[in-house]
């Protein structure tokens, strides 16, 4: 078994290709809403436009990535594992981009909640 490499079966290899093809369509849509979205945040001069459309390029490039190494596990023989891992390797930079999206923005929220409070009562306070 030394020296031997897994390979997927056919019916997981289908598998692989579709998530592939569905991967890369949506990378490019990514892609193209990214870039489209920079170049109106660059011409109305509006950051958060210019920030979306970077985050999405990014999200789309990894996305391609992904999908581009899923495709090769079924392309290629006797490199199933390292074309996964390397699959896997793209896919956790983009839920690691998400998941810090996600926790700033709730860190966010939750100030903004506490300020909300805050201004609440120091009006009460005052207003007596």
């Amino acid at each position: 078994m030394e020296g031997q490499q897994y390979e997927f079966e056919h019916s997981q290899n289908e598998l692989i290709l579709d998530l592939s093809n569905k991967m890369r369509f949506v990378s490019y849509f990514l892609i193209a809403i990214g870039v489209l979205s920079g170049i109106i945040g660059l011409l109305s001069i509006n950051p958060g436009a210019i920030i979306q459309g970077v985050v999405q390029t990014f999200i789309g490039t990894w996305t391609l990535n992904a999908a581009s190494s899923f495709k090769l596990i079924v392309d290629t023989e006797g490199n199933d594992i390292v074309n996964l891992m390397g699959a896997l390797g793209e896919l956790r930079k983009l839920y690691r981009l998400q998941y810090w999206l996600l926790v700033n923005a709730l860190v966010f929220m939750a100030m903004v909640l506490v300020i909300g409070i805050i201004v609440v009562i120091f009006s009460r306070v005052v207003a007596k």
